[in-house]
């Protein structure tokens, strides 16, 4: 929004708005109406291709993406807040083993380390893998406490670009040329976090990566163990 030069709606001014349901109505039952008014298929529609090799070299989004495809185990739970690192997880994830993916429908940060304890508390023994940007890790990184005392299986994968990326690319946004005061402001690594002694510091085992490879051996170990493991990806 407010980005000079581009409109500031959700659809444009040319789109006809139509409600299919209304508060206090019964909002599945409508989008199942609409499924069979356009014939939409019922049944899901699975990834027909073998499993990648795991991806090796410097971390990238769409190399990490490939990552999970190769390494994710069938009925994990993805918690997805890796932010600006995301954004292509998807179209490089999709030969993965079935799998459940949650990520934050908002713009506020913070909410991956609760959900993916919530998940791993309801989720029955299933491993819950949550991808969590440095930034948002720190808002509540205590729920890896919580992750210790209980046992839960919670493979975390701090994804350490030691800066608020998301807010540089807001300044590109609106055509700002920040100077090195503002762009201080958004640093992270002055002084670095050192979220495997973080880790620790919480009863939860931890190891750094810097490399694809590094990350998936680590997964793949922590996948094997009971209780939480931590991953902090140097990106």
């Amino acid at each position: 929004f407010a980005y000079p030069g581009l409109p500031s709606h959700h659809a444009p001014q040319s789109a006809t708005i139509t409600t299919l349901a209304e508060p206090g109505q019964d909002m599945l039952e409508a989008l199942d109406a609409l499924a069979q008014e356009v014939g939409a298929p019922r049944s899901a529609v699975f990834h027909s291709g073998r499993r990648p090799d795991g991806p090796k070299g410097v971390p990238t989004s769409e190399g990490f993406g490939q990552l999970l495809a190769a390494v994710l185990p069938e009925n994990a739970i993805v918690v997805d807040e890796a932010i600006t690192f995301g954004r292509d997880l998807f179209p490089n994830s999709t030969a993965a083993l079935p799998h459940d993916w949650m990520m934050v429908t908002g713009g506020a940060i913070g909410y991956g380390m609760p959900a993916a304890t919530g998940a791993a508390v309801a989720g029955n023994g299933r491993r819950v893998v949550n991808l969590e940007a440095d930034g948002s890790a720190m808002y509540t990184i205590q729920s890896l406490w919580t992750q210790a005392r209980e046992k839960l299986p919670v493979t975390t994968v701090i994804i350490n670009n030691g800066k608020y990326q998301i807010l540089i690319g807001e300044y590109a946004g609106v055509g700002a040329n920040p100077g090195p005061t503002a762009l201080n402001m958004l640093d992270l690594g002055n002084p670095a976090m050192d979220f495997t002694r973080i880790a620790n510091g919480l009863g939860v085992e931890a190891a750094r990566a810097t490399t694809l490879e590094e990350c998936a051996r680590l997964m793949q170990m922590s996948f094997m163990q009971d209780g939480p493991f931590l991953i902090d990806l140097i990106v």
